[in-house]
């Protein structure tokens, strides 16, 4: 029979209005045994990729050995609390949100034409003789909707600002596996594009196996500062948005209660 996950969440009660997600299972929001893995990427070189890159949790939990961590970013790819949770930071039944990459090409209308398309996160390089079990974890952790492929990466300068230029490492140019939103017109588990506001409203009351979600985006947010990595203003604006949803949920919950 199905499996029952009991979840508790030791989170401050709210008021706030979140419309559940009628979902039967993980397979309805395409949450897969393993990430997809994009045909045309060239995995084993020469070289061979032996490094991660991470954008969003595997910044502040990684979950593997890597034998360097480095700040780099990569272009071409908007980063967006846009991929439904069931896993990990909700439930099937009321999915959270995480993060996912999206290629400039899919963004849509979204799209900035001004700005310049590019993620800041961290590389970590892996030893040989542990790279088949950590890409094996890796393909089952970011099994819900996600593809694998291979990016350039580019070093930041050392002040931390801006995204060097194509191949400015000086061992030559160097490449990443990267997890991004599979298909997101046809992929059940892209919730965009939303608003800050739809997006915070799901965040600041969700919870799943792994946590709260509003604990995912907390320690991002967090985490990217003390990485010495760009403020990334997306993340900035979401978080402050679920504080002041939360804040005002509190405020309403303590009024009620001050007057029974």
């Amino acid at each position: 029979g199905a499996q029952v996950i009991h979840i508790v969440c030791h989170q401050s009660r709210t008021v706030l209005s979140l419309e559940l997600e009628a979902m039967a299972s993980e397979a309805d929001l395409d949450c897969w045994e393993k990430a997809r893995v994009d045909p045309s990427a060239d995995f084993e070189g020469p070289p061979a990729v032996r490094t991660v890159f991470g954008y969003g949790s595997l910044i502040f939990r990684p979950g593997f050995d890597y034998r360097r961590a480095y700040p780099a970013c990569v272009r071409g790819f908007y980063r967006r609390f846009w991929q439904r949770s069931a896993d990990h930071r909700g439930t099937p039944e009321a999915p959270g949100r995480v993060l996912t990459l999206l290629r400039a090409e899919d963004f849509g209308e979204a799209a900035d034409s001004e700005a310049e398309v590019v993620v800041y996160g961290m590389a970590y390089e892996v030893d040989e003789a542990q790279w088949p079990a950590v890409l094996e974890d890796l393909d089952i952790r970011e099994r819900h909707g996600y593809i694998r492929t291979v990016a350039e990466l580019q070093p930041l300068p050392p002040a931390g600002e801006g995204c060097a230029a194509e191949g400015a490492f000086e061992e030559g140019p160097q490449r990443a596996i990267v997890y991004y939103a599979n298909e997101p017109g046809q992929n059940a588990a892209y919730a965009g594009p939303e608003t800050i506001k739809e997006t915070a409203r799901i965040i600041a009351v969700s919870c799943g196996p792994s946590g709260r979600n509003d604990e995912y985006l907390f320690k991002l947010e967090r985490a990217l500062g003390e990485r010495g990595l760009p403020a990334d203003p997306y993340i900035v604006e979401l978080a402050s948005e679920v504080r002041r949803m939360q804040a005002a949920a509190a405020a309403l919950t303590g009024a009620e209660a001050a007057q029974r």
